[in-house]
Parts: C-alpha cells; sequence; structure tokens
C-alpha cells in the first residue's frame, strides 16, 4: 500500500508535462516592473464585461514575471491588481493584441503595460447624449491621435470602427445615442487611421468597457494611452508567425506602400482577418497571423470599400487557389505578390 502514491505520483507526471502550453511574459508600468498583478485569461471580449474568467495566474513577482498555464486555443488576456470592482488607481491593462492563441505545447510570450485607473467626472446632464474627456500620455494630453468606437466584439477591433473621431489636441466631446459601445485610442507614429500597432505606436483599450449611454446624460472618459514597448515582447525563443515576403509591381520592380490583407475565405471580402504595415521601399512586408489555419491574400493600397480604378491591386495566386497554410510545424511562410492597376 506503501507504493499507491508513488504509482499515482508517476501516472500524474506524464500528464503535467503534455500540459506545459500558455503565456508568460513580463508587467510594467511606465517602464518599471510591477509585482501582484493578476494576469487573467477568457475565451471572449464579452466575458470581460461579463467577469467570466477562464483562468488566473499566480500574481506577478518582484520582478513582475508572470506564467499562466492554458490548455491550447484562442484567450483574451488582462492584467489587474484588483479581482472585485475597480477603482481610482488601480492598475490596468487589456491586451490589445489579443486573441493570444495558446499552441499545444509551448508558451507564448505576453507583456502588459499598465495603467492607472483615472479619477473621473460624474456623468452630466445635457441636451443630447454622449461623451467627453481627454486622451492623455503620462498624464499629457496627447495630440493628433483617433478614438474609435466599437458597438460589437466579434471583430476583434480590427478593422473599420461604427465611428473613428480625429483628436487634434487630447480634449473630445462626442454625440452618441443611448447604447452599449466599446472605445480604443490609436495613434501610428506613420500616421493613418488603420494597420497594425508597431513598436513606439500610441493606443489602448479603455478599461471602463464597455461603456453604457443614457439618454441626456453625458459620461466622462479618461483614456491614458499607453507604448508598445519591446523590453515587454523580447524573446530570443520566439518564432515569426504569419506570411512575409516582396510585392512587385507588373514591371517586377519593388511595390512599396502597400498592404497585405489576410482573409479566412476564398472570397477575399468583409472585415480581413489580419492587416499588414506598408510594404518598405525595397516592396518587403511582414504580417503577423498568431494562429494556424489557411488564409487568402491580397495587397493593395486602400484600405475598406471595392478597388477604385488605378488603384495598385494584386490577389496571392496559388494552384486551385488554395490560400497558405499556417501550422505548428509551419507557423511562417515567403511569398511573392504581383499587383497592378486596377481596371
Amino acid at each position: 500500500m506503501r507504493s499507491l502514491p508513488l504509482i499515482l505520483l508517476l501516472l500524474f507526471i506524464p500528464s503535467v508535462l503534455l500540459a506545459a502550453s500558455g503565456v508568460q511574459g513580463r508587467v510594467a508600468w511606465r517602464g518599471v516592473l510591477i509585482p501582484n498583478v493578476e494576469v487573467r485569461a477568457y475565451r471572449s471580449i464579452d466575458a470581460i464585461a461579463q467577469k467570466q474568467v477562464f483562468a488566473t495566474a499566480a500574481p506577478t513577482a518582484q520582478d513582475g514575471t508572470y506564467r499562466l498555464d492554458l490548455p491550447a486555443g484562442r484567450y483574451y488576456l488582462t492584467a489587474s491588481n484588483s479581482s472585485s470592482a475597480q477603482k481610482p488607481g488601480d492598475y490596468f491593462c487589456y491586451y490589445s493584441g489579443a486573441p493570444v492563441v495558446v499552441p499545444a505545447q509551448g508558451f507564448r510570450q505576453v507583456g502588459f503595460n499598465l495603467v492607472r485607473i483615472p479619477q473621473e467626472a460624474p456623468p452630466k446632464k445635457g441636451k443630447r447624449s454622449g461623451i467627453w474627456g481627454e486622451i492623455s500620455f503620462q498624464d499629457q494630453p496627447l495630440e493628433k491621435t483617433y478614438l474609435y468606437v466599437y458597438k460589437q466584439t466579434d471583430t476583434d477591433f480590427k478593422g473599420p470602427a461604427w465611428f473613428i473621431q480625429p483628436v487634434e489636441r487630447g480634449k473630445f466631446r462626442m454625440s452618441l445615442p443611448p447604447g452599449d459601445y466599446w472605445l480604443l485610442a490609436r495613434k501610428r507614429l506613420k500616421g493613418g487611421q488603420y494597420g497594425p500597432i508597431e513598436i513606439g505606436d500610441f493606443f489602448n483599450f479603455y478599461y471602463g468597457n464597455p461603456i453604457h449611454i443614457e439618454k441626456n446624460k453625458l459620461k466622462n472618459i479618461q483614456l491614458e494611452t499607453i507604448t508598445r514597448l519591446s523590453m515587454l515582447e523580447e524573446d530570443p525563443d520566439l518564432v515569426f508567425r504569419g506570411v512575409s515576403g516582396k510585392i512587385t509591381g507588373p514591371d517586377g520592380k519593388a511595390a512599396q506602400g502597400l498592404r497585405v490583407f489576410a482573409y479566412r475565405s476564398a472570397t477575399r471580402t468583409g472585415t480581413p482577418a489580419f492587416i499588414s504595415a506598408p510594404s518598405a521601399k525595397d516592396g518587403s512586408f511582414r504580417l503577423v497571423i498568431p494562429e494556424t489555419g489557411q488564409f487568402w491574400l491580397l495587397a493593395r493600397e486602400q484600405f475598406g470599400g471595392p478597388a477604385t480604378t488605378g488603384e495598385r491591386y494584386g490577389r496571392l495566386q496559388l494552384p486551385e487557389d488554395q490560400g497558405v497554410k499556417l501550422s505548428e510545424t509551419e507557423p511562417s511562410r515567403k511569398v511573392e505578390i504581383h499587383v497592378a492597376p486596377h481596371p
């Protein structure tokens, strides 16, 4: 009978080893690594608002590091030092690179750049309903940014928003009909309303999402942005996942300034699943796709709507229009896309 616990232990060890997958990384506020912050995983964005937590990591260590074991799948992540109602002064971060795809084995590197929840003014009455407030970065108004308003979460806040408002000097005021909304702010150093967030860009997900707007009420919004920091994402063992390559024109020369769009359907219509930054002077591009599966690609100059006459446009042509296949054994591919003026 004394050998029974040992047998049970030996049976348990292989299952633990097989379950070695999840996310890990560091948590910081304004460049300072923060302890005692909990990273939580959710199965959907809506589950965050409904407080339906799938799994919670142990509080971050003194050096801000954490590890969260998760089975393979797609997850949306937050980091906070409060497990109850959030209050001014608490730390918070929604990982804007979500959904994070966890492989069957191995850990994805995910860093969190926290904000402190601000003190906001109470709602005030008005002739119309809406929001007013400020977009900031480290306590200073952030100029020349965009405020994105979404009514649904099914696109993971990628692609066109329900409404976009340019914010010139940080302060904004916007009329909104009564309802629920999700707010995000983005400022790309290269300019433009669309495209991936790159190192050094300003962005953030409003900590109080979704907001509820009542009739004839104006809600105060203080939305602090963060920058994407390489220090939170550096991982020498991190494998590039996605598609890279070159875009060429009809003369065979490099085509600069085009984006590559990845779709989950061969029709290549609707909201793309992933979008690259504009191609470089030598025509090179890099499109991060943190998922496995089959994707159909096209390159074009504009974002949204049908291609216009003369716009440089082209689809990646593969035999039988199969699309690019990404897997755990082959997480990246290199391709060349040819473009020409659209008729």
